[in-house]
C-alpha cells in the first residue's frame, strides 16, 4: 500500500510536470524526494493538492551554500513525508509564495524571509519584521552567508582562466621563442589551442561537476563572485 502510493506520487508529478522536473526518487520507505525547477514550485504544490486530499504541509526549511539557497518544502500524504526541493542562484534573491495555496506557509515564509534577506512575491504580508525588527540591516541577516563559492580568493583567478580556456595563463613572446629556439611550436599543444579538444575538456569539467562547485558561469564565462 506504501509502496504503491509513494510510485503513484512520483509517476503523478513527472507527468504533470515534465520537463520542469529535475529529479524524482524513493530515498527510502516513507520518504521521497522531488527537485522542480524555482519556477515549478507552485505547479506542483497545486498539483500534489488538487490529487491528494491528505495532503499536510509540514514546514518549509531554506539552506544558504554561498552560491545557491536551496528550498526544501515537506508535505506529508497518508504517513509518506515528501520534500520538494528547488534551488535558486542568489542573484535571483526573490522566493514566491504559496501562502494562497497552502495558507500554513504564511508564517513560514515570513521567517525565512527575515532571517534570510529574502524578498518575497505574491505574499499578503511580504514585508519583513516576523521575527526581526522591520529596520534590521539588510546585510546582517542571521542565516545569510557572504555571496561566495568554495574557492579560496587567490584561486579564483586560476579556476576562472582554466575552466574557461584550459589555461592557466597566457604564454608570453619571450617563452614562444624560447620555445621556437629549443625547436618546438610557439606554443604548448594546450586545449584552447583546438576547439574540438577544448570542447571535450570543457565537457569534462561539466561532468565532473566542477564547474558547478567552482561557481562558473558558462554563459559570462567567469566565476559568479570573485
Amino acid at each position: 500500500m506504501i509502496l504503491a502510493l509513494e510510485n503513484d506520487v512520483l509517476s503523478y508529478l513527472s507527468e504533470v510536470l515534465g520537463g520542469d522536473l529535475i529529479e524524482a526518487y524513493r530515498q527510502r520507505e516513507r520518504r521521497i524526494f522531488v527537485r522542480v525547477k524555482p519556477a515549478a514550485v507552485r505547479k506542483a504544490v497545486q498539483a500534489l493538492k488538487s490529487r491528494y486530499k491528505t495532503l499536510r504541509f509540514m514546514t518549509l526549511s531554506a539552506v544558504d551554500d554561498g552560491l545557491d539557497i536551496e528550498y526544501l518544502y515537506h508535505f506529508s500524504i497518508d504517513g509518506i513525508v515528501l520534500t520538494l526541493r528547488s534551488i535558486k542562484p542568489k542573484e535571483d534573491n526573490t522566493l514566491e509564495s504559496i501562502a494562497d495555496i497552502i495558507p500554513a506557509a504564511n508564517f513560514i515564509e515570513r521567517e525565512i524571509s527575515d532571517l534570510f534577506g529574502v524578498k518575497l512575491v505574491n505574499h499578503p504580508q511580504p514585508e519583513h519584521g516576523l521575527v526581526l525588527t522591520k529596520d534590521w540591516p539588510e546585510d546582517k541577516r542571521p542565516l545569510k552567508r557572504p555571496f561566495e563559492g568554495i574557492l579560496p580568493s587567490k584561486a579564483r583567478p586560476v579556476a576562472e582562466a582554466l575552466i574557461s580556456s584550459s589555461c592557466v595563463a597566457p604564454i608570453s613572446a619571450f617563452i614562444q621563442r624560447k620555445r621556437e629556439e629549443a625547436g618546438l611550436p610557439r606554443s604548448a599543444p594546450f586545449a584552447f589551442t583546438d576547439e574540438k579538444a577544448l570542447n571535450e575538456f570543457q565537457a569534462i569539467i561539466r561532468d565532473t561537476g566542477f564547474s558547478e562547485k567552482a561557481g562558473f558561469d558558462w554563459e559570462k564565462k567567469r566565476l559568479r563572485y570573485k
